[in-house]
């Protein structure tokens, strides 16, 4: 299915930011949920007893927004044990099994090997799954790039998120070109750089055809990682900036 033509700004949901909304609806950080028509629920971040019910409790703060479930692992700058990496199926399944379910899932691509039974447990809830890489060193080659986008059209994967660490001011050229030439194979695809020189790709990368960004929910959980309240006004502005220094220069508005 094509990329949607909404644009998709997620926030993270971790246990401080949940908390303060639920005892205070008027706690600063409501701004920045209702910045955001997604919101990742982080449940490495949190106890494992509380996952079923999570999804129950960001529905209730922010009906607005859709749900992306993630449960990262140590490798990929998350908190979830990279040795218990086989072990979240029967985790995925308690949280499936609630009343109130996340819309999208997010899968690792080297954790494909649980992609079939991951999807046949989310297809009986009509959640979809986002296979995501994570490279904290460097931008892939386009070949690699393209081959990554084989891998989850081979599995049949509804969605891509590719986040790389960029290390000059050209480096996101390739995931641009990767968005160019992929977004339309998939109903959600995010492509963008991460660190200072890949700031601007977070909001530009919408630009050149993907439709789902992600931002910061007071402390940034990942290099580079822009405020939601800056990230929101800078896609407001998307169509009429012509550069991906625009986008800075909106990021740096007061």
């Amino acid at each position: 299915m094509p990329a949607s033509n909404e644009k998709f700004l997620v926030g993270l949901v971790g246990p401080e930011v949940l908390s303060a909304v639920e005892a205070d609806a008027t706690h600063p950080v409501s701004i920045d949920i209702g910045a955001c028509n997604a919101l990742e629920i982080r449940y490495d971040f949190f106890p494992e007893k509380e996952w079923p019910a999570l999804s129950k409790r960001v529905r209730k703060i922010a009906p607005h927004a859709m749900q992306v479930g993630t449960i990262r692992l140590e490798r990929d700058g998350g908190r979830f044990p990279d040795r218990d990496a086989y072990s979240r199926i029967p985790l995925w399944s308690k949280i499936l099994a609630e009343g109130d379910v996340p819309e999208w899932l997010d899968l690792e691509q080297d954790c494909l090997y649980d992609f079939k039974n991951l999807k046949n447990l989310a297809d009986l809830r009509k959640t979809k799954v986002l296979v995501s890489q994570h490279n904290f060193l460097r931008i892939p080659s386009q070949q690699e790039l393209d081959d990554f986008a084989r891998d989850c059209l081979r599995v049949k994967a509804d969605g891509l998120k590719i986040a790389a660490m960029s290390n000059g001011d050209t480096d996101c050229e390739r995931l641009y070109k990767f968005a160019r030439i992929h977004s339309q194979n998939f109903e959600l695809f995010a492509a963008f750089g991460m660190g200072e020189t890949g700031k601007a790709s977070r909001v530009w990368s919408l630009k050149e055809g993907a439709n789902l960004t992600y931002g910061s929910i007071g402390q940034a959980q990942a290099p580079g990682q822009v405020d939601v309240l800056k990230m929101a006004r800078a896609i407001s502005e998307l169509p009429g900036l012509t550069t991906p220094a625009d986008v800075l220069n909106s990021f740096a508005k007061l």
